[in-house]
């Protein structure tokens, strides 16, 4: 006789289960520790003043948290039943194996439903003082829903095998441990076009993309195989349990079936076909911003977006959302094609090589040019060296003939440095052929560098050999008088040939494909084309790699990524190209590498990379120079220093050449530094310089905090770390969420407040600021913000910041990194190279540059929450809440075994 399946037999045995787990304690401790562990996360990684509310950080420590607690959930549900005598009964009851089965699984998995629930307090928490998504909240709960279904099932399945719980606990976690640490490992071992296989069966990477609000039909299908495969094996075991003799052609088919299912989800997961992907995000998480979709809207020519990314060395979830912009930007336009590529995938090799094809079609004039302009550069110095070999010893001959010391004496240099030049020459042409070797390491040739060196060289020599030429030409003794004049037309005819290999070298102008190579020897990154030109962007910009920054801003990598690549299109498609002047007072130049990286070069591999042309003055040296047309904007470094009480000479140059910049309506950014002359009853010339454009400074104080660092331990800081720049201005929001680095940071009143620190009793402003250790007692602790920067439009709408700190721009304090391992590094302070670039962007004009909405619209922040109020919270959430859960279990236990 058939045995008919009844829903009313299924539903006594779920109500029978669900009540046993939820009177006896094991269950409501599992809920208690549960509720516990993810509110310490959340206090610690979520909820904290200026936090970014964002509940993934939970989830993703949930869902391995899942993987302890569940098999605690199901490992009494058979081998309990066992040990007390109660499994006899019901296998005597009418219900079948199936019944048994589904009830038992159904009500431990709406036990997982009230452990999940316990936390639900964090997020009613969390929506007092952020705007939450819910969407994003839900995905994640239905991940750890579903991960802790296959768990169960499994659980389940090992609980029918035993008598143990503590072996069914150990078994079921075991399980799924090594499932989910082999997947990491395991790809690492077989060819890679089994790797995908691999990854698409581990666990933590299905359960990761619902933690991003990303639900994703292959992650569903994935765990609903599992449940439903393991849970017809539990029904095989429990069969085999109540009759002596079970089918074997049943067992192979249920093996078979598991197996089929496992493939199943396997090509579910590949076949992009059939998988459906949604967006379980409130906010503009995974959908682009209005300004990119304007952008997009307004292509009409190919475009075409390709990623370099080695996806060994960044986390998955980082990929996964690299991934979903470059979905974005394809569905935003039909005119715009993407692609992502793995420089360390063999498989890759033939999109890679398509890749340098694609760059060297749509720089092939420039490459030319430049390829034939170092050619003619390096014939000139071979013959160069010819010349020096030859004549050095010609120079010697002469010295010995000439009768004065200082004609010997110059003969001399000269037959020592032209036998220098002739006999080492080559290390100079060895350094230009490096360059311009194309190698898997340098994929392009660097034409940009072997351009400088033959500059260099070229120039150097040719304005030696013109002053030689001029030397032996003029006044030379009587004795050698007629062998120099002899001489001079050579050494002037090499000069010039020198000169106009120079001259064709410093014509090629900006090499835009140099830059490119430059930066793809670094190995990832994005490369951004459109139909005339391209550039490159920093992996660093777009995805740092994992480990550095808190958890709790991993979200932004997706919208930090189109901020940076959609302000690239932006440059690209536009014909304006605005050039920041860095004006300083510092001897030589700011640009490149200096000591202890107290220099401009980050900024300005910033600047170049955001398609702005890059230059300096310095007022000291010489007047206001010479500029392309576009927008200008001039950013005013003064000196970190000062030897004594007046403006030294360069200093009072760069102070002069501020005021005519701001009295010519110039776009300035002026960054100021704290000074000692108000203590001595004189005025800071820089404050006197700003006061003319409303903005009223204290150079004479500067902003401290204490901070413990151990026990008993204070220390006192002369810089502010900023995450939440409390301000509505454009540029504000368009770096809001990245942390920003101030040093000597001053008061500044005046303008439009573009940052703003919140007062706490820790910080006060202290004028003996240069004293290496200040006193903390008597300290005034400020009770206003602090306005630490102002944007202003003065005299008829010129445009001008005033930041009160002088070192932010600089190397040391923009681009500070730490080490991930291997030569892999991440930026410590992003939004000091932000606020750069937003504030160069609203300097020249070019307010839609500035990608606002997709940071400012996406990253709610925990705002409005007190210490006081983060103390007692976190006393609620880890103490209150669990202990509530354990209190019930005891009463329920307590009231139970009473009667």
């Amino acid at each position: 006789m058939k045995h008919t399946i009844s829903i009313s037999r299924i539903m006594s045995v779920f109500r029978r289960d669900l009540w046993s787990l939820l009177v006896i304690p094991t269950g409501p401790i599992v809920a208690g520790l549960f509720a516990l562990a993810c509110a310490i996360v959340f206090v610690a990684q979520v909820m904290y003043p200026n936090g970014i509310a964002n509940m993934r950080p939970v989830f993703d420590f949930a869902s391995w948290l899942l993987l302890l607690l569940c098999p605690a959930i199901t490992m009494r549900l058979v081998a309990e039943e066992r040990r007390i005598g109660t499994w006899e009964l019901l296998l005597a009851s009418p219900a079948s194996s199936f019944e048994m089965v589904k009830g038992k699984f159904f009500a431990a998995w709406v036990f997982l439903l009230f452990v999940l629930v316990s936390t639900f307090p964090l997020i009613a928490a969390l929506e007092l003082y952020a705007s939450v998504d819910y969407g994003a909240v839900a995905s994640g709960y239905l991940g750890l829903f579903l991960l802790g279904g296959a768990v169960i099932a499994t659980g389940l399945l090992v609980s029918a095998t035993t008598t143990s719980q503590t072996v069914a606990y150990l078994g079921t976690t075991f399980f799924w441990l090594t499932i989910s640490l082999s997947m990491k490992v395991l790809p690492s071992y077989v060819p890679t076009r089994f790797a995908d296989s691999i990854f698409a069966l581990d666990p933590d990477l299905r359960s990761g993309a619902f933690s991003i609000g990303l639900i994703d039909t292959a992650n569903i299908v994935y765990f609903v195989s599992i449940i439903i495969a393991v849970s017809w094996l539990s029904i095989i075991v429990f069969e085999r349990t109540r009759q002596s003799r079970t089918s074997i052609l049943k067992n192979i088919i249920s093996v078979f079936l598991l197996a089929v299912a496992i493939v199943a989800v396997n090509n579910v997961a590949m076949q992009e076909v059939v998988r459906k992907r949604f967006d379980a995000t409130g906010s503009r998480a995974y959908t682009l911003s209005e300004q990119t979709s304007n952008l997009l809207n307004s292509l009409e020519k190919p475009w075409k977006i390709v990623v370099l990314l080695d996806e060994n060395a960044i986390s998955k979830p980082v990929v996964q959302q690299v991934d979903e912009v470059l979905r974005r930007y394809k569905d935003g336009s039909s005119h715009i094609q993407v692609d992502r590529i793995n420089p360390a995938d063999p498989n890759s090799i033939t999109k890679y090589e398509e890749l340098l094809r694609s760059l060297i079609e749509l720089y092939g004039e420039e490459l030319a040019s430049a390829e034939e302009a170092i050619s003619k550069a390096t014939d000139s110095f071979n013959e160069l060296m010819i010349f020096a070999s030859s004549t050095s010893a010609w120079a010697e001959q002469l010295a010995a003939l000439a009768t004065t010391k200082q004609e010997q004496d110059t003969l001399k240099a000269l037959a020592s440095s032209l036998a220098l030049l002739g006999n080492d020459g080559d290390l100079i042409l060895n350094e230009v052929s490096k360059a311009l070797r194309i190698d898997s390491g340098q994929p392009l040739p660097q034409i940009t560098i072997a351009r400088d060196i033959l500059v260099a060289a070229s120039g150097q020599w040719s304005k030696e050999l013109a002053e030689v030429a001029w030397w032996l030409d003029s006044g030379r003794s009587q004795d050698i008088a007629s062998i120099c004049k002899s001489q001079s037309p050579a050494f002037e005819k090499m000069a010039i040939q020198l000169a106009q290999a120079d001259d064709e070298l410093r014509r090629l102008g900006d090499l835009e494909l140099g830059h490119i190579s430059t930066q793809l020897a670094t190995g990832e990154g994005a490369i951004i084309f459109s139909p005339t030109r391209a550039t490159m962007i920093p992996a660093s910009l777009i995805f740092p790699k994992s480990g550095i920054v808190q958890e709790t801003t991993a979200m932004d990598q997706r919208f930090r990524g189109e901020q940076i690549i959609s302000s690239a299109m932006r440059s690209l498609k536009s014909s304006v190209q605005p050039t920041v002047v860095f004006v300083h007072a510092e001897e030589g130049s700011l640009l490149g590498r200096r000591r202890n990286n107290v220099d401009l070069w980050a900024a300005k591999g910033l600047l170049e990379t955001s398609r702005f042309r890059v230059a300096q003055w310095i007022p000291f040296a010489g007047p206001r120079p010479n500029l392309p047309d576009g927008p200008i904007v001039w950013v005013v470094i003064p000196p970190s220093s000062r030897a004594g009480l007046t403006p030294s000479p360069r200093e009072q140059a760069l102070i002069d050449a501020t005021i005519g910049l701001l009295a010519g309506n110039e776009a300035v950014m002026i960054n100021l530094q704290p000074s000692l002359l108000p203590r001595y009853g004189q005025k800071d010339p820089w404050a006197v310089l700003v006061k003319d454009i409303g903005i009223e400074v204290d150079t004479e104080r500067v902003l401290v905090e204490q901070v413990a660092v151990g026990p008993n331990q204070i220390e006192v800081q002369r810089s502010q770390m900023i995450s939440d720049m409390h301000s509505e201005h454009i540029i504000a929001k368009g770096v809001s969420g990245r942390q920003i680095f101030l040093p000597f940071p001053i008061q500044v009143e005046g303008g439009e407040k573009l940052i703003v620190i919140e007062p706490t009793e820790d910080h006060w402003l202290d004028a003996k600021w240069e004293m290496e250790l200040l006193e903390t007692t008597g300290k005034i602790s400020v009770m206003e913000p602090i306005q630490v920067a102002a944007a202003v439009e003065h005299h008829g709408g010129a445009r001008a910041i005033v930041i009160g700190s002088g070192g932010w721009l600089l190397t040391w304090a923009a681009d500070r990194a730490l080490p991930l391992g291997g030569n892999q590094v991440a930026l410590v302070n992003p939004g000091n190279s932000e606020l750069l670039l937003a504030s160069v962007e609203w300097l020249s004009g070019l307010d839609d540059w500035i990608a606002a909405s997709p940071i400012g619209q996406q990253a709610q922040r925990i705002n409005g929450l007190s210490k006081t109020a983060y103390f007692v919270w976190t006393l609620v959430l880890v103490l209150g809440i669990p202990s509530l859960l354990v209190f019930a279990s005891v009463l329920t236990w307590a009231r139970r075994n009473s009667r």
